[in-house]
């Protein structure tokens, strides 16, 4: 009973997501990597202290390359601290963070007098964040699951000297990403954050919100996770997983979709904001309503955040960045 409404009430936001999937593709820009080999060991190749961060280049076996990699360090460091891994979204860019930009996440500023390390990784936009089961047609070897839940923890506990626990989160597509990570790897994740994500990726529906975030990069969902309906996408359903968060900490966020402070009538792009940020915040509403559901009757421990209004916009983001602050600050410190 509860997929049919869902499915109608997705399709505003699908039709949204595909008037600004051209955009992001074409503005699609692809650094040259250093390579790889598989047969490597994972390494930091460099690290660079840069204006209060720590900017590293870690070589990926799985990735066949060196992948970017910011840290924010905590405000005291005269003790052991956790880690927060923080995930970009589709709009990001494949040489920084845009929670590092001032004007989006603006996560130095918050981060400042916060005791966690944060783990920014950089190039992750229209991957899912996940293995891929084919070679991804612009970026290449995609194995970003094997690269934040396996190779990179390690070599961050012991580079930053931390207390071994974590929690992993992201925007949109990225809190998809975070929670799968989380979900698949109960034993480096101590917690999950979504905000604003879309959870789904069964039937119709989940494949064509699926498709929208890889088609960014000029792919398709098949060479991500093969044939639909397959073991792969099987295996990477968070709401048929949710289980595997039972008794972990997960805060989920998103708004109802309409105008809230952070829009201006004013503004040029008020009609742009409202009409396609809104869609796709309701969207990711009712996945979120549905992961939330799923969660608590599997036994996590919930917090949701799910506010009167807001759209699928970084000023909201950083709101819920600063709720989501105690349910991180208890999962990363244990």
């Amino acid at each position: 009973m509860i997929r049919r409404p869902l499915r109608h009430a997705l399709l505003p936001a699908v039709a949204a997501s595909i008037v600004v999937a051209p955009t992001a593709t074409a503005q699609t820009v692809v650094p040259e990597y250093v390579s790889v080999s598989p047969d490597a060991t994972p390494a930091i190749a460099s690290a660079t202290e840069l204006d209060g961060r720590v900017v590293l280049q870690v070589a990926s076996p799985a990735m066949r390359r060196e992948v970017a990699v910011t840290v924010l360090r905590p405000a005291d460091r005269s003790r052991a601290h956790g880690s927060y891994y923080l995930l970009d979204g589709n709009s990001g860019q494949v040489t920084e963070n845009n929670w590092l930009d001032p004007g989006r996440g603006n996560a130095r500023e918050f981060f400042s007098d916060k005791n966690v390390n944060v783990v920014l990784p950089i190039g992750g936009t229209g991957t899912n964040y996940t293995d891929w089961d084919q070679d991804h047609p612009v970026f290449g070897r995609t194995k970003w699951e094997t690269f934040l839940a396996e190779e990179l923890p390690p070599l961050i506990d012991a580079r930053f000297g931390t207390n071994g626990r974590a929690v992993i989160g992201g925007i949109s597509s990225g809190a998809a990403g975070a929670v799968m990570i989380a979900q698949r790897h109960p034993d480096v994740f101590a917690g999950a954050v979504g905000y604003s994500g879309c959870y789904l990726t069964d039937g119709p529906v989940g494949k064509a919100l699926t498709d929208l975030v890889v088609i960014n990069g000029r792919a398709t969902s098949e060479m991500m996770w093969g044939p639909p309906a397959g073991e792969q996408w099987r295996t990477h359903d968070p709401i048929a997983h949710a289980g595997a968060l039972a008794a972990k900490p997960v805060y989920l966020s998103s708004g109802s979709g309409l105008p809230g402070p952070h829009e201006d009538p004013a503004s040029p792009d008020f009609a742009r904001t409202a009409i396609v940020g809104g869609a796709l915040e309701l969207g990711s509403k009712l996945c979120t309503d549905r992961l939330e559901q799923a969660l608590r009757s599997a036994g996590a421990v919930v917090t949701r955040s799910a506010t009167p209004v807001g759209t699928h916009a970084w000023p909201y983001w950083r709101d819920e960045l600063a709720r989501s602050w105690p349910t991180i600050r208890a999962a990363a410190e244990g």
